[in-house]
């Protein structure tokens, strides 16, 4: 009888030492996946900076774009350089 609750107790070791390890691997799966889940949030709030900047950026290129096209200063430009408009046989135009 003594050698059964021998098998016993140390069936129960076995036992608690998978459970300790089990406990331990899925500790460890938690905590890496809250350390992946914080730098996905850091990482899409760069990028998100990012965006906006980019945003901010393409609005002021479009104001500057405008500004260089516009009738007013190209008509502006051509009287500092010198330019006329052109004549009618000057012209082409181009049929689709």
């Amino acid at each position: 009888m003594p050698e059964k609750k021998k098998e016993k107790k140390t069936g129960s070791y076995k036992w608690l030492a998978v459970m300790l390890l089990a406990t331990f691997v899925l500790g460890m799966a938690k905590v890496w996946v809250t350390v992946e889940r914080v730098d996905l949030a850091y990482r899409m709030e760069r990028l998100q900076e990012e965006y906006r900047d980019n945003r901010e950026l393409r609005t002021k290129l479009s104001i500057e774009k405008n500004n260089l096209l516009s009738p007013y200063r190209l008509r502006e430009f051509g009287r500092e350089h010198g330019l006329s408009r052109p004549g009618d046989e000057q012209v082409r135009k181009i049929r689709k």
